[in-house]
This record gives C-alpha cells, structure tokens and sequence, in this order.
C-alpha cells in the first residue's frame, strides 16, 4: 500500500492545527470582576506550582507513556531490579555463582524483550496510522478528516521534494487548517461529516446514527465540564484569588510597574522573542527572590503564549495583563482585605449563577439534538442565548468547533484500542521468537563474557543448554540413556 492513495485530494482538504484551539474572540476588560477570568488550568497551575519535585517529575513522565515506552520501561525495570533479588535472594540454597549465573538471564531477556517487541510493535503501529488516513479500516477508525502533522509532512515531502523543512512545516500546517476549515463547513452546510473511504476519490457521509451520537456525546461533554467547574472545591478557588488580588491591593505600585513591563517585551511583535524574553525574565526575578505572585503571573503569561506560535497569540497574552491592570486599580483602591474578601465572593457566587443559566440552556439544546435540529440551528440557538447569557459572553462556545473536536477524539480512542487489542497479538506472536532466541543467545553470552561464572558444574550447565539449543534432539537422546 502506497501512501500516494491518500495524494487525490489534498489541496482541498482541511484541517485544523490540533483541533484544540478555538476562534479567537476578543473579550471585553470587566476588570472589576474575576467572573469566568480564573479557568480550571489556572487553578492547575497554582496547585502545580506547590508539588514537590517529584509530583512535578511524575506528571511530566506521563506524557510520554505509549505502549513503546510501557515495554521499554517494563523491559528495563525487570532487567534492572529482578536480578537483585535473584543474586541475593536470602533464602535460596544455591551458591553465589550460580545465582548470579542465573541472574544475568533477566537483563539478556529484557534487551531481546525491546529488540523483539518494540521491532514489531513500531511497524504494526505505523501501518495502522496508514490504514487509519486512508480510510482503510472503517468509519470508526477513519483519520481523513483529521490527518496529524506528521502524516501530512510525510505527505507534502513526497509531492515537494524539493521543499526545505520549513516550507513542508508551513505546507503541512495549512493543509491542517484547511481540512479543519472543511469540516466546519460540512457541519454547518450539509450536517454531517465528510470521509475518504479506502483511498476512493468520492467522500461519503458520516454514518447518521453516529453522528447523532456525536452531538449528544458534545452536548453532554459540556454539561459535565460546567457541573464540574460549578462543583469545584469553592475555598482552593477562593483562596487563590482572595491571594492575588489582596496582593494587588497591598502591591499596586510594585504590579502595575511589572505588568508595564511586560506590555513592553509584546511592542516587538514577535511571539519566539516574546517567549525568550519572557523565559529570561522569570529566570531573573527567581535568582533575585522577587514577589512570588509576580513571578506566578509572568508565568501563566508564558505558558499562554507557549500555546502557539501565532505571532496572534501576542494579542491574548497583552489583554490578560491589561485585564490584571485593571485589577491592580480596582483592588489597589480598597483600604482594607475584607473589601477583597467580600468582592471576590461576591464574584464567585454571580458566576455559579451563571453557570446554572448555562447549563440549563445547555440542556435545551441536547433535546434540541434528540429533536434531529441541525448544526446550523443549534450554532443559531448559541448566537440568540449569548446576547442575554453572561458566561457564553465571557466563555464563547463555537458548537461545531466542539463536534469537531469531540469525533476527533472518540476516533483516537477508537483507534488506541485497536492497537492495544492488535499489540497484544504482536506481542504474543514474539514469544515465539524472543524465547528461542533466548535460549540460544544466553548461554553463550555467559561463556564469553562471564567464563569464570562457568567453571565447574557451571561448565556442564552451559555446555547443557549449548546443546540443547543447537542440537535438541541430540540432547533428548542423552537425557533418555541417563534415565
């Protein structure tokens, strides 16, 4: 199978850069409220900036889990800890020689664990990537909506040779773009999603039963997400803004001259230069032991701007700090933390108002579905319900971008579980080389690099399973006379 099948159409298929970032919106400054300005990432960040090293170490590991690296961690840790126990195992009645003999087997057994496994894991899985972009395996398992930027660099490399990285890096991104683009406009236009199926030319419509599926699972997935914010632990969330807005009031000078600052790295309009200038200014104020609320803030500032490297993203990172401006001149003018404390309640309670407005509308328009309303209506009942609802003003929701994003995502779950399912057979199917492999590798491993570990009885151990590996008949016939 080529990959040029998928080639047909590719100048007019779109696609979005990760499906996860949504149409900018300007949003109005309302700096005399926090309502909707805190989000559950913000509240992530703070906890985050609280844990020990090793949290901190652990929920960077986690990002780079996959089954590749299971087996390699896996093979690893046997090869490393399960000798230590074997070598000096208290209660084993065997010599030390010939424990660690048999000790060495485990991390021979793990290096040919990787080499086997992960040799036929990586290939199976590039071939189910293929399979899934072009349409080979089923709706279910269907990419050609939302083709990855690696494929789509594969892609573009084939059909310019001659282009250099950045241009296949530039091409490949607005082909994402455009695809996701396309599917907007199916969603919106014809209701329903477009797919190439088996590399054929003609697109064929999203099954319609899972289709209706996907907007009730997008529907319901915002229900959920806004019972959680409305659900969340009040006094972390109070606590945290009762902090930084009391430190504004008690600070005001000091933060409006640092978030003056900051405006001044953005004039360049260059979001890498913002984001090492930024990078060196954290560092800075940390080696100087600066106000923590100040560092914390430059810090979110960074971590919105390392979102993308839209020169655009500039434009967000400079309304969160005119916002936080205009919290410096609303809290700097209260003369007492009781004025924040009862201000920032205040704030949190009108938003769980808003959110229970939300929700209810939210609700509407899952019976909406039920009722087989189209994108294009529900996207028309969003438009009408913002001009009265106070968090779909501050929290726009673009509907099809979330049906978008939503199939995209139950497509990689469909499509994880595939190679799970499909990995364990490939694993399975390694025994039957890993363990052969084994036997023969490793006593002669142990005679060449260990020959002292040989000696003795040990000598008729190797020369034992020598045998049995290279001639296992013979060694049959000789177990027989001595029995």
């Amino acid at each position: 199978m080529k990959v040029e099948k998928a080639n047909f159409n590719l100048q007019s298929m779109p696609v979005h850069n990760v499906l996860s970032s949504g149409t900018q919106v300007k949003k109005s400054v309302t700096p005399a409220s926090f309502t909707g300005r805190y989000t559950s990432a913000d509240i992530y960040q703070e906890l985050m900036h609280y844990m020990p090293g090793g949290v901190k170490l652990m929920m960077k590991a986690k990002e780079w889990t996959g089954e590749v690296q299971n087996i390699v961690i896996n093979s690893v840790g046997t090869g490393l800890i399960a000798p230590i126990f074997i070598k000096y195992n208290p209660l084993s009645k065997t010599d030390e020689d010939t424990r660690t003999y048999s000790a060495w087997r485990q991390p021979v057994s793990a290096l040919l664990a990787i080499l086997t496994q992960v040799g036929a894991t990586i290939p199976f899985n590039n071939k189910v990537k293929s399979l899934t972009h072009q349409g080979k395996l089923g709706q279910d398992y269907n990419m050609t909506p939302f083709m990855d930027i690696k494929y789509l660099k594969k892609l573009v490399k084939k059909q310019h040779p001659d282009f250099t990285p950045a241009q296949i890096n530039e091409r490949a991104l607005q082909m994402q773009n455009e695809q996701f683009e396309e599917v907007l406009k199916d969603l919106r236009t014809k209701n329903t999603v477009m797919y190439i199926e088996d590399g054929k030319p003609n697109k064929v419509e999203m099954n319609p039963k899972r289709y209706n599926e996907t907007l009730l699972k997008t529907i319901k997935s915002l229900i959920k997400e806004e019972t959680a914010e409305k659900n969340k632990n009040d006094s972390t969330k109070r606590a945290f803004r009762i902090r930084r807005s009391e430190y504004y009031r008690t600070h005001a000078e000091k933060a409006n001259a640092h978030l003056d600052s900051l405006l001044e790295l953005f004039e360049c309009g260059d979001i890498e230069k913002v984001k090492k200038s930024l990078a060196k200014k954290i560092s800075k104020m940390k080696s100087r032991k600066e106000d923590k609320e100040l560092i914390l803030f430059t810090e979110e500032i960074f971590k919105l701007g390392n979102k993308s490297n839209d020169n655009k993203t500039i434009n967000s990172m400079r309304e969160k700090v005119d916002r936080a401006k205009g919290y410096v001149r609303d809290y700097g003018a209260m003369t007492s933390k009781e004025q924040v404390i009862e201000r920032v309640n205040r704030s949190i309670d009108g938003r769980v108002t808003d959110i229970d407005k939300e929700i209810k509308f939210f609700e509407k328009v899952k019976q909406a579905i039920i009722d087989n309303k189209t994108v294009h209506e529900i996207e028309d009942m969003f438009n009408a319900e913002k001009l009265n609802n106070a968090r779909l003003q501050e929290k726009p929701v673009i509907f099809a971008e979330h049906v978008a994003r939503q199939l995209k995502q139950q497509t990689k779950s469909c499509i994880d579980g595939y190679k799970q399912v499909g990995g364990i057979f490939v694993s399975l199917a390694t025994l039957f080389i890993s363990c052969p492999l084994l036997n023969w590798v490793y006593p002669r491993f142990m005679a060449a690099v260990f020959p002292n570990l040989s000696n003795g009885k040990h000598v008729k151990d190797t020369t034992s399973l020598i045998l049995q590996a290279s001639n296992p008949a013979e060694f049959q016939k000789k177990a027989e006379v001595k029995s």
